[in-house]
């Protein structure tokens, strides 16, 4: 494992710049701070695309934000705190992305299918960052002070989608309960799938796992009492 550094960020949050105060001026001020993270977070996740996490510098990721190396240790003090805002900004994306995908779901059985197709077209149009995902994680793993990262990268992935398959689920804690063994079993499976077509393509057959996956989760779900035939 990897020595303790303590330039390491701290659970819970990157530091984000005080807003500039007052009125008009402090809005254009705040929004351009916003911009300008959102840039640093994109040329950050480009760099690490082509270079991995070792080789995506500091110096690189302003590169590619096309910002000055100050400004961005103005807005990250450390490398590992631009590294959570890529984590975190991954996984809103996704979110996002899954709630798009399965509005409109008449029931859970709908709503599983359109998940996981979510999933799996989110990962097949986006390769390149799902290695950046699981390099991340590891980086964070193998960094001490870090697993908190990893950890919580996971959850809201597991989170997002508990988020959707409860809105069908039958009330009480002990659908609630059953709804996080599923949500965990679906990221557990797409995962799994992701792994192994990064390993070894193979799109159609992919796909097609990806079919079983959901008639695997549909089951289960009705095994749970999620779903009442």
């Amino acid at each position: 494992m990897a020595g303790k550094r303590d330039s390491l960020v701290s659970e819970p949050e990157a530091r984000a710049p005080a807003p500039a105060a007052g009125g008009v001026t402090g809005r254009r001020a705040g929004r351009k701070a916003r911009e300008t993270r959102e840039r640093l977070i994109e040329g950050a996740l480009l760099a690490l695309c082509e270079d991995g996490v070792i080789g995506a510098t500091t110096r690189k990721i302003a590169d590619k934000a096309d910002v000055r190396l100050g400004t961005l240790h103005y807005h990250f003090e450390t490398k590992d705190a631009l590294l959570l805002a890529v984590l975190d900004a991954l996984g809103a994306r996704l979110a996002q992305t899954l709630r798009r995908g399965v509005a409109g779901s008449r029931d859970l059985d709908e709503c599983i299918e359109r998940a996981l197709l979510t999933d799996w077209a989110f990962a097949e149009d986006n390769m390149a960052i799902q290695i950046v995902q699981y390099e991340l994680t590891l980086y964070a793993l193998r960094t001490e002070g870090a697993p908190w990262m990893a950890r919580r990268q996971y959850r809201d992935y597991v989170r997002a989608h508990v988020d959707i398959f409860g809105v069908h689920a039958p009330s009480g804690r002990s659908a609630a309960e059953n709804v996080e063994r599923l949500s965990q079993l679906v990221m557990a499976g797409i995962d799994g799938v992701i792994l192994q077509e990064l390993a070894d393509p193979d799109v159609a057959r992919s796909r097609m796992a990806v079919r079983g996956l959901i008639d695997s989760m549909q089951a289960l779900a009705r095994s749970l009492g999620l779903i009442v035939a």
